[in-house]
């Protein structure tokens, strides 16, 4: 399943329109609670005619947040908590 861009990146006539995804999410341990740093890198890409990929590592999107749950960036912090979410539903269909 592609993720795809609402922007797509458009260089000398080609189109851009998917995103490889790097995501990382740690647990951010304080005092009181637990927290979480997530780093995420969007590589644009396309699909050629012979099927192989051709990817913009130079236009990659890096987005770091030290702790999503402090964040004011309400989509951010949506997108972490159905991440985990879809994790623990993979964790109880596994039995784990």
């Amino acid at each position: 399943m592609p993720i795809t861009s609402t922007n797509p990146i458009e260089i000398k006539g080609n189109i851009y329109p998917n995103f490889m995804v790097n995501l990382a999410i740690s647990p951010l341990v304080k005092a009181t609670d637990i927290g979480g740093s997530v780093a995420m890198k969007l590589t644009p890409y396309r699909v050629l005619e012979d099927e192989s990929i051709e990817d913009l590592q130079d236009n990659s999107i890096p987005l770091t947040y030290m702790d999503i749950f402090e964040s004011d960036d309400i989509d951010a912090k949506k997108a972490a908590v159905s991440i985990m979410a879809a994790i623990q539903q993979f964790i109880i269909d596994k039995n784990i």
